[in-house]
């Protein structure tokens, strides 16, 4: 018996989270479900050690960032290869929002930890963008001056500042020939 008793303390933790998995089966489909479709949305995710982190459940708040320059540019997830076709002209431009952090310790104040970040809008192609005449970016309301209006075709309507927080932003992209805008989100993340 001496010999089993291994054996069996080695199968006693799979057979206790199948035993689970199976009673729970209905809740934990759902919630399969709900982080695909979250992370479809482009909400990021992470999983580890730690537990699991979904994007927009659980951000942290800024207090008191203020603008600052510079940023390094990140890889972003291409859309769907349904997405990549050409659109139409009188139909809405296809046009996302795209953000890059890192960490700048000369920007510390107070005992928080501030990152440099990069905000900018791209498109599935540059006709997208040229149809855009200028973005309001609407940051943490704990920022000074939280909405932000971008007009620089040039540089992909780019915000630059600083943060110590991850939180959701918001920004309106006004479009020629259009009178409501569009409204984008994105966690900001770092």
């Amino acid at each position: 018996m001496k010999d089993w008793i291994p054996f069996l303390q080695t199968l006693i933790w799979p057979i206790v989270v199948l035993t689970l998995a199976f009673k729970f089966r209905a809740g934990l489909g759902r919630l399969i479900e709900a982080i695909n479709s979250r992370v479809e949305r482009g909400d990021p995710f992470e999983a580890g050690a730690s537990g699991i982190k979904l994007g927009p459940s659980s951000p942290q708040t800024p207090s008191g960032a203020e603008p600052q320059p510079g940023a390094q540019p990140v890889l972003e997830v291409p859309p769907p290869l349904a997405e990549l076709t050409e659109t139409p002209t009188d139909a809405a431009p296809r046009v996302h929002l795209v953000h890059s952090a890192h960490r700048d310790s000369a920007v510390d104040r107070n005992g928080y930890r501030y990152f440099r970040l990069r905000i900018a809008l791209e498109g599935d192609n540059d006709s997208d963008l040229d149809r855009v005449t200028r973005v309001v970016y609407h940051l943490h309301p704990t920022f000074r001056d939280p909405d932000r209006v971008v007009t620089n075709r040039s540089t992909g309507f780019e915000l630059t500042t600083a943060a110590w927080g991850m939180f959701n932003l918001t920004a309106d992209v006004y479009v020629k020939g259009s009178t409501e805008p569009m409204r984008l989100e994105r966690y900001l993340n770092f």
